[in-house]
Formats: structure tokens, C-alpha cells, sequence
């Protein structure tokens, strides 16, 4: 669908077109609209891509998790794709948008199909060419269902995890400049590593973690009804 409208959480009236951004640039908004547009999707696309990658250093963390994500994704496609659901959720009507549900179907196979060996212990690691793919996977599809705005709720386990080792090193870095020593916020980052710091076992860290996820991505649907 060739549309520079999006869906954006939380607001009545939850399309924004990112043209309007460009919007002193008068009858040329649209024509430059790109400029603004590829850039992040450069971004989002990067961002997610180094957080899945972050996240994948506990046995099946990032596997699960990515399941998860995206099962939350094929939902969106489905109800995308139908007038019906689309127009009871006040979200953009996306033609043709289901066949990202076959797709995610195959994606969260191949995630639980790797997962029953990247369980705790596990046998098989996916490694860095493996989840910088998911990341951008994820990312991908979240484009193309015009819901890359919900990405930072669905993800959010990724977020926090990226985030982490940016307040980590920002910290540490900043102490050490003011008081000649640097300080940590986190025993070690990412966050999952400064559990296992705590002593919390590796296989309760991924439980847990899996829970958050499952409840970020229930609370990520719900928003689309939430105004």
C-alpha cells in the first residue's frame, strides 16, 4: 500500500501522514516526504536490529521473545487486512496486509522450532548474523503494517535491554569525567546480565522476561482501542 500514513498509540484520531511534518514545504511535502520517511526506516530497521542482537545472551531469551513479537505481528496483519476489524479498531484498512500473517505464521515456527534447542542448555546459538536478521525482520514487517510506532511497546523488552547499555556506558563514562572514577549503574549490562550478577538462575531471568513480553505485546493490541 503506497500511503505515508501511520498508526500512532493513544490518540483519538491515531493516523498521523508524515507528509504533514514536511508541512511548510506547502504542495512539495508529499514529493520530499521520502526524506524524512527512509531515514527512519533506516533507523527503526538499525535500532531494532542491535536490540535483538543486545538481547540475545541468555539461552532462549531473545528466541522467545522474538516469538512472541512476532505472533503479536501476525495479529496486527490479520485484523489490518480486514474492513470489518479495521474499521471497529479505528486503524488504517491495509489491502492484502493478511499474507504478512502466512509469513509471521513461518516466522514464529522457525523461532519455536530453534528455540526447543536454544532452550536452557542449550545446544544451537543463533549468534550475531541471527538476531540482527530477526531485529530487522521485526522491524520490517512492523513497517509495512504502518504500526512501526508501536514498535518501542511490542519490543519493549529489546528497548529496555538497548537502553541499558546506553545508560550504562553514559553513566560510567560521565562519573568518571566528575569524579575520576567511573561508576556503574547496572553490575553489567545488558539488563539480563545484571540479574545473573544478582545470582537469579539464567533459566528464571528468560522466564520472566518471556512474561513481560507476553504482557507487553497483549498491552500493545489493547492500544489500539485505547484513545
Amino acid at each position: 500500500v503506497k500511503t505515508t500514513l501511520t498508526n500512532v498509540p493513544f490518540l483519538k484520531n491515531n493516523n498521523l501522514d508524515y507528509s504533514n511534518i514536511l508541512s511548510f514545504l506547502g504542495d512539495n511535502a508529499r514529493k520530499w516526504v521520502w526524506l524524512l520517511f527512509l531515514p527512519f526506516v533506516i533507523l527503526v530497521v538499525t535500532a531494532i536490529s542491535n536490540a535483538a542482537n543486545l538481547t540475545d545472551g541468555l539461552d532462549g531469551l531473545a528466541t522467545g521473545i522474538s516469538a512472541i513479537i512476532g505472533g503479536t505481528l501476525g495479529i496486527l496483519a490479520y485484523v489490518s487486512g480486514h474492513t470489518l476489524f479495521a474499521d471497529y479498531l479505528s486503524i488504517l484498512y491495509l489491502p492484502n496486509s493478511g499474507e504478512l500473517v502466512v509469513f509471521s505464521a513461518c516466522f514464529i515456527g522457525g523461532c519455536i522450532g530453534f528455540l526447543w534447542y536454544n532452550a536452557y542448555p542449550a545446544k544451537v546459538f543463533m549468534g550475531d548474523t541471527g538476531s540482527l536478521t530477526i531485529g530487522a525482520i521485526i522491524a520490517t514487517m512492523a513497517i509495512l503494517l504502518r504500526k512501526e510506532l508501536l514498535l518501542p511497546i511490542l519490543c519493549g523488552i529489546f528497548v529496555v535491554e538497548n537502553l541499558s547499555v546506553v545508560l550504562q556506558v553514559f553513566y560510567f563514562k560521565y562519573t568518571r569525567k566528575k569524579y575520576g572514577e567511573g561508576i556503574r549503574l547496572f553490575r553489567m549490562a545488558p539488563l539480563h546480565h545484571h540479574y545473573q550478577k544478582l545470582g537469579m538462575h539464567e533459566s528464571k531471568i528468560v522466564t520472566r522476561f518471556w512474561i513481560v513480553g507476553i504482557l507487553l505485546a497483549v498491552f500493545t493490541i489493547i492500544t489500539l482501542k485505547i484513545r
